[in-house]
């Protein structure tokens, strides 16, 4: 079963993993949209963190800075899938499938933007994360709807697991870039299942057990 991170710690990594994508969009969003950045997010880029850390980085000879705002997101996608292990291993193997997507989509994001000059060797996959997401979305409906029933997966959590492309459309749009606009949404709704969805860990196992079946009240039956 997977027992790790705690409850706590896995409500932390979501949320961290919300913080650092919002962190990380205004100076990328000003690097790919220029003079047609929103305006809140063009004053988000003029503040002095963000200045001091363009010096740091090209002071350090990194000079690609789309390259590095974005790829840095991928850290958000390790939280995430960090942050829903026990939760998604809950709802069986459609959750565990769903929990390779999310990590595979920070793999994919990284090797997205490490690819992005035309005359990279992978340049193709260059916005590979659009379909990732699309494809995370997708699933969790499918997480949702084949997750056994009468094992103590309450019905908030299925809709909430229905509605994830929704919230990664609608985060998309409200922010305006994705990936990072759509992962503030994924990790929110990240911590939202961390800190009161069931785990496979949980004292009363919302998965099947060899002698019996859990039920809603998390009370374990024979099975006769």
């Amino acid at each position: 079963m997977r027992a790790h991170p705690s409850r706590p710690w896995a409500v932390a990594c979501a949320l961290l993993a919300a913080a650092w994508a919002l962190f990380l969009l205004p100076p990328q969003q000003a690097i790919w949209s220029g003079v047609h950045t929103p305006d809140w997010l063009d004053a988000l880029d003029g503040l002095p963190v963000y200045d001091g850390i363009r010096s740091w980085l090209h002071g350090a000879g990194l000079h690609d800075l789309y390259l590095v705002f974005g790829a840095a997101a991928s850290v958000s996608f390790v939280l995430v899938w960090i942050a829903t292990g026990p939760a998604l291993a809950a709802l069986g193997w459609s959750g565990r499938v769903l929990g390779w997507l999310v990590l595979a989509a920070g793999v994919i994001t990284l090797m997205s933007y490490l690819n992005h000059p035309v005359d990279a060797p992978l340049h193709a996959i260059w916005g590979g994360e659009l379909f990732v997401l699309a494809a995370i979305g997708v699933w969790a409906v499918v997480a949702a709807v084949v997750a056994p029933r009468g094992v103590g997966i309450p019905a908030w959590e299925r809709w909430l697991l229905g509605a994830t492309l929704p919230i990664l459309v609608g985060a998309t749009v409200l922010l305006t870039y994705w990936p990072h606009g759509s992962l503030v949404g994924l990790a929110l709704e990240a911590a939202a299942l961390a800190a009161w969805a069931p785990r496979a860990d949980d004292a009363n196992d919302p998965l099947p057990r060899a002698e019996g079946v859990v039920g809603e009240t998390g009370r374990t039956h024979e099975v006769t």
